[in-house]
């Protein structure tokens, strides 16, 4: 897992040596988008606990996909400085908004390694934080930060990668419910996919 994170990561660290001055639009994107992945880079060193492994094809399929967005992003970022700033300046409510959901995230994704022992594979349905409400908070939070990406943005490009994004994750997390669903008869029925009291 280690390995798909990392080429985003390091897209985002090289936009600094490459880059090394911007505006400050410019600059809170590079860090929000490299802060992401060096997250990711940890959570995968220290945090998580993998049930299993991966092929290598999805691997690769992934690691380039996030390379990619990370680049294009920023870069997308780069080529808009200078043109004239939009009407309503959405950046400060995209940095919070971005806080908010890398720090759900993160809550969430440890919230989820503490439910195995080292060693064990077994799976058990997750307690504490927003799981009472849905199966998937670490997704809701994770698009509340790609949200606050595009607000801190304010371009297209990254818009239409949140909304494939929350596309992607609202069926993921629509299948772990199915999954968790089939697999434990106490899941609580009122425990949503991914968004408390709807969906």
């Amino acid at each position: 897992m280690f390995v798909i994170y990392v080429p985003a990561c390091i897209a985002g660290v090289s936009s600094f040596a490459l880059r090394p001055s911007g505006d400050l639009q410019f600059n809170f994107v590079r860090c929000a988008i490299t802060s992401h992945f060096l997250k990711r880079v940890l959570e995968v060193l220290f945090v998580h606990k993998f049930s299993g492994s991966m092929d290598a094809e999805i691997m690769i399929l992934l690691s380039v996909s996030y390379f990619l967005s990370a680049s294009t992003m920023i870069y997308n970022q780069e080529l808009v400085q200078g043109l004239p700033e939009p009407v309503i300046d959405l950046k400060y409510v995209g940095i919070v908004m971005f806080l908010l959901g890398i720090g759900g995230n993160f809550y969430h994704h440890f919230l989820l390694s503490k439910l195995r022992k080292d060693g064990e594979k077994g799976y058990q349905i997750p307690q504490g934080g927003l799981f009472s409400f849905v199966i998937c908070p670490h997704y809701f939070f994770e698009i509340l930060g790609f949200l606050g990406i595009s607000c801190i943005c304010q371009t297209l490009y990254p818009l239409c990668f949140t909304m494939g994004s929350v596309f992607y994750l609202m069926g993921r997390s629509y299948a772990t419910r199915e999954w968790y669903e089939s697999k434990f008869e106490d899941f609580p029925k009122e425990v949503k996919a991914l968004i408390p009291y709807i969906f």
